[in-house]
């Protein structure tokens, strides 16, 4: 969090110091001006403005409004001078050997857990989907990043985000709730239930759309580049993308169809339909381990090749 100090107004003020730490409407306002700053209706100082008077809820009252020129942009001098610290939303990449400054968009957090008012999105970093979910979620996710189609946005959107449970008041009462609220996703879902969300998604303003796609790509990035805890020891998802020494391949694919049919026949989470319906993150730790035992294998035959 940064922190502004006024010591003679004796005000202490905090506000975010990164997308994690913001508030879900925080976040949408956020979207809405990058989304604004990226089409080249806002100035970089504009944006910062706007966001340094979101996130310390500073209005503009009527004697901003009645003021003169030089008092307001006197005062917007001010707002923007704050806002350099927010320089923390921002970072250097390398673009064509050059230096430029980009923003910070890669979150696992879902600010947004409900849309149209009644669809229900999964918990932060997907530890909620199962495996059909996110393989479903995946091919529209890509297809969006290849074509820039609302369409497919709309149908990632509407994989990920579905009605509650019905009687869910009811299976709160029972001890065996998982916490999960959301109707079950399967493969072979009702596609007509599906395409009925497509068409309200689609009216969704495109901050709350856009800040989706966001959520689903940094979860995307966690699981490629992620480390999470199993029993206390803790797991590097990295490994399960990185190329063996004979793949020429430009980028990572570990095969989503090809995974299931390959779990499957192992039998270690039942058949196909059973597989497609395990947690994403038990599937993940079960490539791991896959992953791992190769390359031990890999390891020890190449020290006997060698001696």
């Amino acid at each position: 969090m940064h922190k502004i100090e006024i010591p003679h107004k004796n005000l202490v003020k905090e506000f975010p110091s990164e997308i994690q730490e913001m508030t879900n409407d925080q976040f949408v306002y956020f979207i809405e001006i990058v989304l604004q700053y990226i089409s080249g209706q806002i100035t970089i100082e504009k944006f910062k403005t706007h966001l340094v008077r979101n996130l310390l809820d500073i209005r503009l009252d009527w004697r901003y409004f009645f003021a003169s020129k030089e008092e307001q942009e006197q005062a917007n001098g001010e707002l923007f001078r704050i806002g350099e610290v927010l320089d923390s939303f921002f970072e250097e990449i390398d673009q064509n050997g050059k230096k430029v400054k980009t923003f910070k968009l890669s979150f696992t957090r879902n600010f947004i857990p409900k849309v149209c008012g009644k669809f229900f999105g999964p918990h932060d970093a997907l530890q909620d989907i199962t495996f059909a979910e996110y393989r479903i979620a995946h091919g529209f996710f890509s297809a969006y990043l290849a074509s820039h189609s609302e369409n497919d946005l709309n149908h990632l959107i509407a994989v990920l985000y579905r009605p509650a449970k019905r009687y869910l008041w009811l299976k709160k009462l029972f001890q065996s709730f998982d916490g999960q609220i959301r109707e079950p996703f399967t493969a072979k879902s009702n596609p007509l239930f599906l395409e009925a969300r497509v068409k309200a998604v689609a009216k969704l303003p495109l901050a709350i759309r856009y800040g989706i796609f966001l959520f689903f790509s940094g979860c995307e990035e966690f699981l490629a580049k992620g480390t999470v805890n199993v029993d206390g020891k803790a797991i590097d998802l990295s490994i399960i993308y990185e190329k063996s020494d004979d793949d020429n391949s430009d980028s990572p694919d570990i095969g989503l169809v090809g995974i299931l049919y390959s779990l499957a026949e192992s039998k270690v989470f039942g058949s196909i339909e059973e597989t497609d319906g395990q947690n994403l993150y038990d599937i993940m730790i079960r490539l791991y381990q896959v992953v791992k035992q190769s390359k031990a294998m890999e390891a020890k035959y190449k020290s006997n090749d060698t001696n």
